[in-house]
């Protein structure tokens, strides 16, 4: 897996828009002209993963022209444009004139030569790039969706989420997790494209959890240390039942209560190996960090980290002052 950038700020100002324009010919397959050559700026990050690409864009206003020459050396795959700010005007033989702002996305057929105007005077955008060859076996209709704007649905909004959180997060995964996101994204975009029964069920069971189970942890780790944090509490914020997330946590062989207490064990004894906090007791920071039962606290810390919070601080402040 690898994650590449593509800025126009890395090239000799002189040469700038020229250079810039090559590269984006060469790994893009597209013909870039800005509307201000001074003013122009550009920044991209792509992410190729098994069976999938991830991009995220940030440039001024310009026009891109994919000519038959260029298209004719795209892959057989599916692009996804998701503008998030501006927008921009598109083109595709076979089609019609379409706008795409943000709350819509455009689905490309990438061997397709066009044109596209970028409007706004910053543009963003997110994109996702997927073999044809795979949809079409997962059984995924594509008529009438290609070269049009669509809204932006609920499960498009999930598969989104999911798709920009995984792209931020790729330089810090291990190659087997990544693999098995590529697979939650497969399956969440046939849930939003469309699909056979069997194809959306398989979806279903697999990128609808995983996408739901995220957003999960993620609010957990936003309220790590709230009083309020409990599963009951958690369901509610997310419009399902306290059972459905017991079953989500079963499913990593997990509880949602040894989830939290692992979570909050481990920001325990981030503070107690910082040097900065070494001013406060013990027991506050277990308070701090959500244990009200500190017994408890002294023996789960034991029991997962092999030290008690105490040796654990005396050992991270010797191998602070020696490093001085």
């Amino acid at each position: 897996m690898s994650v590449l950038t593509l800025s126009a700020s890395d090239f000799d100002p002189d040469v700038r828009v020229a250079a810039f324009q090559d590269a984006v010919a060469s790994m893009c397959r597209l013909q870039i002209t800005p509307a201000d050559d001074a003013a122009f700026h550009s920044h991209t990050t792509i992410g190729l993963l098994p069976g999938l690409m991830t991009g995220k864009t940030m440039h001024s206003r310009c026009g891109v022209v994919r000519t038959q020459a260029l298209a004719a050396e795209t892959g057989d795959n599916i692009m996804v444009h998701v503008p998030l700010s501006g927008g921009f005007s598109m083109y595709q033989q076979g089609g019609s004139n379409v706008v795409c702002t943000p709350g819509s996305v455009y689905l490309d057929p990438n061997e397709m030569p066009g044109s596209a105007e970028f409007h706004g005077e910053r543009n963003d955008a997110f994109y996702l790039s997927i073999p044809r060859a795979f949809l079409a076996s997962a059984g995924t209709s594509l008529n009438g969706a290609l070269r049009e704007v669509r809204p932006v649905t609920p499960q498009w909004r999930l598969l989104l989420r999911y798709a920009r959180s995984l792209h931020e997060e790729l330089a810090l995964l291990p190659a087997e997790e990544i693999a098995t996101c590529s697979s939650h994204i497969h399956d969440l975009t046939i849930m939003a494209m469309g699909a056979s029964r069997e194809a959306e069920e398989i979806a279903r069971g697999r990128g609808v959890r995983a996408a739901r189970l995220k957003a999960i942890k993620a609010d957990i780790e936003q309220n790590l240390v709230s009083p309020q944090l409990d599963s009951g509490w958690i369901a509610a914020r997310h419009s399902i039942s306290p059972r459905y997330i017991r079953s989500l946590f079963a499913g990593e062989g997990t509880s949602f209560r040894d989830y939290v207490a692992r979570r909050r064990l481990l920001l325990a004894h981030r503070r107690l190996c910082d040097p900065a906090q070494s001013m406060l007791g013990i027991s506050e920071i277990a308070l701090s960090c959500g244990f009200s039962d500190l017994s408890w606290f002294n023996a789960s810390f034991r029991r997962t980290f092999g030290r008690t919070p105490r040796d654990v601080r005396a050992e991270a402040l010797a191998a602070a002052f020696a490093a001085r």
